[in-house]
């Protein structure tokens, strides 16, 4: 991914100031994600291997199904950018295309660890999340679409980082869980990315911070919990079709 397009230039007072809230509210968040009833289950040393496969198996359902709306609400949002801002624009498209293939990660570790094939109607909380991204994606300022994807890059390291050490205390099928193992490096570098993306971005609109924070907020009211503790239901549920 080539991010050249990064000025060098100090960023702005209230370009570091927005970045440090964004980076707030996701620690906040990985926070709670901690404290939810799943994450006790996985961490928890008594509890059995099958039962965190399950678990795991389906937020892989969940990633199946949301993932393809929310890159192609994101697309929808690059198109709306300021059309100057043409290294910018291929800057974001192409960690979307990388992000694209997260989708069939998902899909393929499902079925490694058990699961049948994904069917296209998504669960309740996964429409949510593609509705959330297309509403974003028409109707709200789109250069506000960085501080959504701050939280899922962001989250996603830090989660992944954290399940590491429980793949390898239980010995969990690591052929099933290359989301979770490549996303551990793979999402830190898309971070830092979106870091710099975030300070050079205020930094030349400024006006742009508030429309991150609304679009952090609408995301982060559909995700991860529900859609977590959803797939939480489904596994102690035994509902793995």
């Amino acid at each position: 991914m080539n991010h050249a397009f990064v000025t060098k230039a100090p960023y702005s007072d209230h370009a570091i100031e927005t970045f440090e809230e964004l980076d707030r509210r996701v620690s906040a968040i990985f926070e709670e994600v901690k404290a939810w009833r799943g994450w006790k289950a996985i961490s928890d040393p008594a509890t059995p291997p099958e039962q965190i496969v399950a678990l795991v198996r389906e937020i892989f359902r969940s990633v199946v199904w949301y993932q393809s709306h929310t890159t192609e609400a994101g697309f929808h949002m690059f198109g709306r950018f300021p059309k100057h801002e043409v290294r910018l624009i291929q800057a974001v498209c192409s960690h979307k295309a990388e992000e694209a293939e997260h989708g069939i990660w998902a899909r393929e570790d499902h079925g490694k660890l058990g699961g049948a094939d994904v069917t296209e109607r998504p669960s309740p909380a996964t429409f949510a999340v593609a509705a959330v991204w297309w509403r974003m994606a028409t109707q709200e300022e789109p250069l506000g679409y960085m501080g959504a994807e701050y939280l899922f890059e962001q989250l996603t390291a830090l989660v992944t980082q954290a399940a590491l050490p429980i793949i390898k205390a239980k010995d969990l099928p690591r052929d099933g869980l290359r989301f979770v193992i490549e996303h551990a490096t793979e999402d830190v570098k898309h971070a830092t990315f979106f870091r710099h993306l975030i300070l050079d971005v205020v930094t030349r609109y400024p006006s742009s911070a508030e429309a991150m924070f609304r679009c952090f907020d609408y995301f982060h009211a559909v995700y991860p919990l529900p859609v977590w503790d959803e797939a939480y239901q489904r596994a102690i549920g035994g509902d793995h079709a």
